[in-house]
């Protein structure tokens, strides 16, 4: 992660650091925090973060439903 970043989303509510689980992330489609790490978020290069800013499961959900619409 880069620096500044974690500060940044820790200012803004994009993150925050949990106790037990460590630093969660914020998932802007279901709108709830996720523990940051691939088991929970896809890899993304293009993101400052490394990862996706949906978490894997509404991106399934996301697939799914684009799937049954066609």
């Amino acid at each position: 992660m880069k620096p500044g970043l974690m500060e940044r989303r820790l200012a803004n509510g994009k993150a925050y650091l949990d106790s037990e689980l460590g630093l969660q992330k914020w998932c802007s489609h279901c709108e709830e925090y996720w523990p940051q790490d691939t088991l929970f978020w896809s890899v993304s290069s293009h993101k400052q973060d490394g990862l996706q800013c949906w978490c894997k499961a509404c991106q399934l959900e996301h697939k799914r439903n684009k799937r049954q619409a066609a």
